[in-house]
């Protein structure tokens, strides 16, 4: 603004009508004006928005029936290479695809919301996990037709045979276990404890180890960084194994394991070394630098197993590489995959819609030269071994290889399609994908897919560092607290929320300064997080329509009848309480259904003052959060520092500040909490 700037330099200004010395103003106050005229011009589209949503343009349509989408996120292919199964999370179906004619040739209903595939080892048998029906459906593979349905635990979603077909290994991602199931009865035998989320499974090439990687990390201390897992079942014993911890990561995602070299290739990546991607969040620092990068990196977990005869003994090597560039990011790597030669990787960055092809050789030789601890923070590695960087669809979640190492499968989640990637032809570092196979979904785009896509989206980021879905994966939560907006460091720490049910729970963040989603994902991301232009008008309100969508899963604590137990009505009682158990009146503000009533989802909407504040808050007033799923939502307090539901009231109640906790007895304040559960 040379004109302005020009204008208000001296004490007096000019102006061709009015004569002299109409202005005085300082440079402080002509700044302070700027910044005032500029924040009113970008508040001024959000303010229109919240008062009307403008009308859908470029081809977006807003109907009273949602279409219905297929959304693939899980592919497999068939032994021999001519049929890709696909998983389709939208429409409750899994699609059998011909690749030589490029056709879908069979389709069958499984569950609801399928996530996961397994094929049995003599490729006759489809296993499908269905993450909202807690079930598993067998589909025979030459009639395609569903034979039979196993129950699992909460929420399936990864999964395996051992093998030899007789033991099927499910991924429960809500009851965090693994459950093993007899094939030939159809029951669980046994079932192991992991930590959160568990949400990939992958039988090792020898069938001797089955691992899972999960998708959240360790509840452990809000001020600290977070630590990761992969657990491995010792799969003849049916014991774990291992428990290999990564730190600085979270949202583990798929897992690929190198084959055996064809001819002994020198200098690449051993047999059975697993690549697992990752996210490197550096929630500890203030998100407001993400201009100056390295806020959220993205890359893969080189593991070589420990070979145990015996649990126990020694500890796999865990080495962490980042797969982004340095002035560009390539965020929510998920799906990956070897050629069978065990040169190349191809690993699916679902949120900067991309895949990278990794030459295995160059990736050995770089962990060779660099220790491993300035490896996991640098972002001048991808360079030396990244050879191409190709385009897919929106949000592409699962990559496959075909047995002769040609071709590449990338399902597109969101644009009910497959990206076909002659791998033959890749040489350089950017390019595009070959072809696309659409699937058969819905030819026009409504605003609520619209909507659904940007929430994936990575490019409305400073240099592609992350998405909304980044920090919340599965619309949910990472399990974090964040230095937000404040710029001092530790300041005014928050825990991830979740944006499952969020429609009718405004004001939001924890502040409660946000009355709307259009002020929360408005100029303030664009100001704060992305550190870009962020959604123009049209793109927040498919945004707003998305999230004001997204749905709460099932409750799993909840009877189907909606009856509680015992135990429940006794929470529900306590719940409800205007006594303590001595007879003495508990104030109208400190009862539990004054601040969460039942019909506004649990939460007065209102900020309040539960004495959960600490020396490094600005204020003691927090948003109170709804209770819908909240077993689910872990850790709480507005900072995170509460790991469990239990200890809101065991280790952060002292005071009686958070409702009156102090007479209850501990089998009171377990009832309660199986209360709680049921919302």
């Amino acid at each position: 603004m040379n004109i302005g700037t020009r204008a208000f330099k001296g004490s007096k200004a000019r102006h061709p009508e009015h004569g002299e010395g109409l202005l005085h103003l300082d440079s402080r106050t002509m700044r302070v004006a700027l910044s005032l005229f500029t924040f009113v011009l970008c508040l001024l589209p959000f303010a229109l928005l919240r008062s009307s949503l403008a009308e859908p343009q470029n081809g977006q349509e807003r109907t009273a029936a949602e279409p219905e989408y297929l959304t693939p996120v899980e592919i497999r292919l068939s032994m021999d290479g001519r049929k890709l199964f696909v998983v389709c999370e939208g429409n409750d179906s899994v699609l059998a695809l011909n690749t030589q004619t490029k056709k879908v040739v069979a389709r069958a209903t499984v569950g609801h919301k399928p996530r996961g595939l397994a094929l049995s080892p003599d490729g006759k048998t489809l296993y499908v996990s269905n993450e909202w029906s807690d079930t598993v459906t067998v589909v025979d593979v030459a009639s395609f037709r569903v034979i039979r349905t196993l129950n699992t635990g909460w929420g399936p979603v990864g999964l395996t045979t051992d093998g030899v077909g007789k033991t099927l290994y499910v991924a429960n991602s809500i009851a965090d276990s693994v459950s093993l199931i007899d094939l030939a009865s159809g029951t669980e035998i046994k079932r192991f404890t992991t930590h959160r989320y568990p949400e990939q499974v992958a039988l090792s090439r020898d069938g001797r180890r089955v691992y899972v990687a999960n998708l959240l990390p360790h509840l452990g201390s809000y001020d600290q960084p977070p630590v990761s897992e992969l657990l491995v079942i010792d799969a003849a014993k049916q014991v774990v194994a291992e428990r290999i911890l990564l730190p600085g990561v979270i949202e583990l995602r798929h897992i690929a394991e190198a084959p055996a070299m064809a001819g002994g290739h020198r200098g690449a990546l051993g047999a059975g070394d697993l690549l697992v991607p990752f996210v490197r969040p550096k929630n500890l620092g203030p998100l407001i630098q993400v201009n100056q990068g390295w806020t959220l990196t993205h890359g893969v977990a080189v593991i070589r197993p420990a070979v145990h005869e015996n649990v126990g003994q020694a500890a796999s090597k865990v080495t962490e590489v980042l797969l982004d560039d340095i002035d560009y990011y390539f965020a929510g790597n998920d799906g990956v995959a070897f050629t069978p030669d065990g040169r190349r990787a191809v690993v699916v960055s679902a949120e900067g819609d991309t895949i990278s092809v990794l030459d295995t050789a160059k990736l050995a030789r770089r962990l060779a030269q660099v220790p491993a601890e300035e490896l996991a923070n640098r972002l001048d590695s991808a360079i030396t071994f990244v050879t191409a960087r190709l385009a897919t669809g929106h949000h592409p979640t699962s990559v496959a290889v075909t047995p002769d190492g040609r071709w590449a499968y990338v399902a597109n989640s969101l644009d009910d399609s497959l990206a076909v990637v002659d791998l033959a032809t890749v040489g350089a570092r950017h390019g595009s994908q070959l072809a696309t196979i659409e699937l058969g979904g819905p030819q026009t785009i409504s605003v609520k897919r619209r909507g659904e896509q940007l929430f994936y989206a990575a490019k409305y980021c400073f240099q592609g560092q992350f998405a909304c879905a980044t920090c919340h994966p599965n619309a949910h939560l990472d399990g974090l607290a964040w230095n937000l907006e404040t710029p001092q460091l530790g300041r005014d720490r928050v825990a991830n929320r979740t944006l499952r049910g969020i429609r009718e729970t405004a004001p939001y963040k924890w502040n409660g300064h946000n009355p709307d989603i259009a002020t929360q994902c408005g100029p303030r991301i664009a100001k704060y997080l992305f550190r870009s232009e962020g959604f123009n008008t049209q793109e927040l309100e498919a945004l707003i329509v998305y999230l004001n969508d997204v749905p709460l899963p099932p409750n799993r604590h909840l009877a189907p009848d909606g009856q509680l137990t015992e135990a429940q009505e006794r929470g529900r009682a306590i719940f409800y309480r205007d006594q303590t158990g001595t007879g003495q009146v508990i104030p109208v503000q400190n009862r539990c259904y004054t601040c969460h009533p039942a019909a506004t989802h649990y939460t007065n909407r209102i900020s309040t003052e539960v004495g959960s504040a600490t020396k490094y808050d600005t204020s003691g007033l927090f948003d109170t959060p709804q209770l819908d799923r909240v077993y689910e939502d872990a850790p709480y307090l507005h900072n995170g520092e509460a790991l469990t539901l239990e200890e809101i009231w065991t280790v952060f109640n002292n005071n009686d500040t958070h409702g009156v906790t102090s007479d209850m007895s501990k089998e009171q304040l377990n009832d309660l909490i199986e209360f709680l559960k049921t919302l």
